[in-house]
């Protein structure tokens, strides 16, 4: 099906730090201890993408730093964001529950799904595409809390969720309605 690809498309233009309640010690478990500034910097670089802009570049920082505030580097090892050597992943598995919830409130912080969408749809359909239309479209199709149900779910890897359904229908409908 085509439409979850459109809606990664969107979350991968969405995606783009403060440790969160102190560090975890490498100590004598052999393990690495994790470096903060590493992690978010490598979340920072997840996050803006293979060709970043400005625009990214700040999403990216601005998500690493909320997602690390609520997020400790345990959890996110946990979560397969990041391995063994507290390195960043390059392209993380579907996140726990509790994680992906965290992520998409980061995400939704730093990027407006909505412009994002645009931006993938303007792109997927090669300009052929009123922006203006298709945004207002989709801020009237759907709740900020709906987007951030369908986000969550995509991030959890649930792609058949109800969520995920209504975001991808949204999405489509504000396409054909967008068409010049």
């Amino acid at each position: 099906m085509r439409r979850p690809s459109l809606l990664l498309v969107a979350l991968v233009l969405a995606l783009a730090g403060c440790q969160s309640g102190g560090g975890e010690p490498g100590g004598s478990s052999g393990q690495p201890a994790p470096d903060p500034s590493a992690i978010r910097a490598g979340l920072a670089t997840l996050f803006a993408g293979d060709h970043p802009g400005s625009r990214e570049n700040a999403g990216g920082a601005c998500f690493a730093e909320r997602l690390t505030a609520e997020v400790t580097p345990r959890e996110l090892q946990e979560a397969g964001v990041l391995d063994a050597s507290y390195d960043v992943v390059t392209e993380p598995p579907p996140l726990p529950a509790d994680v992906a919830a965290e992520w998409a409130d980061a995400q939704l912080a730093c990027a407006d799904f909505v412009e994002a969408s645009t931006r993938a749809q303007v792109k997927v359909t090669k300009g052929d595409l009123d922006r203006a239309a298709y945004a207002k479209c989709l801020r009237g199709e759907l709740t900020d809390a709906e987007i951030r149900a369908a986000v969550t779910a995509s991030l959890a890897g649930r792609f058949d969720a109800p969520e995920v359904s209504a975001l991808s229908a949204a999405q489509s409908r504000c396409a054909e309605q967008a068409k010049p």
